[in-house]
């Protein structure tokens, strides 16, 4: 841009303000001082003529030939602009348009994982991490029959996480990373369909691998009560740590229209409490018989509460009974104790990051479960009916596949093809076998009978 000093224009070249100080071409520190440089009217003269004498472009001082210097300029320019313009389109119209002839990139190879990644990777598929229960509670000891029962050519390991049971142990299932499969109670599960306290779609983001035993509910009662609705206002205990027990005995007495005061303790404390008439009674779970119930003395301070069944939804509780061979000291021979069960249920999530992993180890999971009704484990094992369905909600696909499988084996074996009854080579007298044995046997083949029927009645 031409600028005017001291009434003189000057090109570009010369635009520079004498009076700032001079920055070096090869370093940033300054080649003169701050203060105002003053040029001979020799020196300005010089690099006016020499600005002058350059070929491009003359400087001419008249103000009649500076002006037709500009007009020509422009009209030059203008000229140029159309012929560049008319050059650009033939070229366009004449001309095939070009093509990227540049080599396309080499694909990128993938890294190969390395030995660190692929064990991480193995162990991880191959552990199974099960939301189950405080210690002492029902759950935790399922899952360490559980943990005891899995095959070790199976190639897998059990993990279980100490979950608070009840409505807590469901949103475990759902919302906590890295956990595959959690014990729910049924009821909770009812509870939280019907309400949608979880959300919407339950059944579309969990499938249930299988029924596990029940827990009974145990009402154990003080002197003065006598059903039920006699604990209206009275202090019952619950217990602290095993959130079943808390979301069932809410849940009945609600249902019951009974409002009471809940005090959370230990089960001993409470069955303690409930003796001395601190409380007025106790609400317990667990597969009967519960062995802190077992213990109490036959002196006539405790009984266990009746609980109509007719009161409660039939897809959250199950009927059942106490018998006096469950708790001789409390329940007199000949009579029976209504009350309600709470089935376990052995869910899985239905997420991308654990469907796999729940896919790979369902097989080993129910062979573990067939195995506990023939040990010497807790006895409600023998109950469990691995084809029982669960209303309303999906099973999980391998446990559908394993189950077909066995059904189609037991078949086979009662042709003789294949599995056969277990029994010995050799052919004893039952009188010959000792006590203890004869017993092994027999609960054998009772489990045996109770898993194939199970397994025929969920194919059909």
């Amino acid at each position: 841009m031409w600028i005017t000093a001291h009434n003189v224009p000057l090109p570009p070249q010369l635009n520079r303000d004498y009076s700032r100080p001079r920055r070096s071409l090869q370093s940033s520190t300054l080649l003169s001082s701050p203060e105002p440089v003053s040029f001979s009217y020799r020196e300005r003269t010089l690099d006016m003529r020499q600005a002058a004498a350059m070929p491009h472009r003359r400087l001419r001082w008249a103000g009649a030939g500076r002006r037709t210097s500009f007009l020509l300029g422009g009209v030059l320019a203008v000229c140029a602009g159309a012929l560049a313009a008319a050059t650009s389109v033939l070229g366009q119209v004449g001309e095939p348009p070009r093509q990227d002839v540049s080599p396309a990139p080499a694909p990128r190879q993938p890294l190969r994982p390395t030995l660190q990644q692929v064990e991480r990777f193995k162990l991880n598929q191959d552990a199974l991490i099960l939301d189950a229960g405080r210690p002492g509670t029902t759950y935790q000891a399922m899952a360490n029959d559980l943990i005891a029962a899995v095959d070790a050519g199976a190639h897998m390991r059990v993990l279980p996480v100490e979950g608070d049971g009840g409505p807590a142990n469901l949103q475990d299932a759902l919302y906590l990373r890295g956990i595959d499969m959690a014990i729910v109670p049924a009821n909770v599960l009812a509870h939280a369909k019907a309400s949608n306290a979880f959300g919407g779609n339950l059944a579309q983001r969990l499938a249930y691998v299988t029924v596990l035993y029940s827990e009974e509910v145990h009402i154990v009662a003080g002197a003065g009560i006598a059903a039920v609705g006699d604990l209206r206002g009275k202090r019952v205990a619950v217990p602290a740590d095993d959130g079943t027990a808390q979301f069932t005995s809410g849940d009945i007495l609600r249902r019951f229209g009974v409002p009471v005061e809940r005090v959370p303790m230990t089960p001993a404390d409470a069955l303690e409490e409930v003796r001395t008439g601190s409380v007025a009674a106790a609400i317990l779970m667990g597969g009967k018989p519960l062995g802190l119930v077992a213990a109490l003395p036959k002196d006539g301070s405790v009984r266990l509460l009746s609980l109509p069944f007719p009161v409660l939804p039939s897809e959250a509780y199950a009927p059942a009974v106490l018998l006096p061979e469950d708790y001789p000291a409390l329940i007199p021979p000949g009579t029976i104790v209504e009350t309600v069960a709470v089935n376990a249920v052995l869910m899985a999530g239905r997420g991308e990051d654990a469907a796999h992993r729940v896919t790979k180890h369902t097989p080993a999971v129910l062979e573990a479960i067939a195995r506990l009704a023939i040990s010497e484990r807790h006895p409600k094992w023998r109950d469990v009916n691995l084809g029982a369905a669960l209303p309303g909600w999906p099973r999980v696909e391998a446990a559908e596949i394993w189950l077909r499988q066995a059904s189609a084996q037991r078949k086979e074996a009662l042709q003789g093809n294949k599995e056969q009854p277990p029994r010995s080579n050799n052919r004893i007298k039952s009188s010959e076998l000792a006590t203890d044995r004869r017993k092994k046997l027999i609960d054998e083949f009772d489990a045996w009978a109770r898993m194939t029927a199970a397994r025929d009645d969920a194919v059909k």
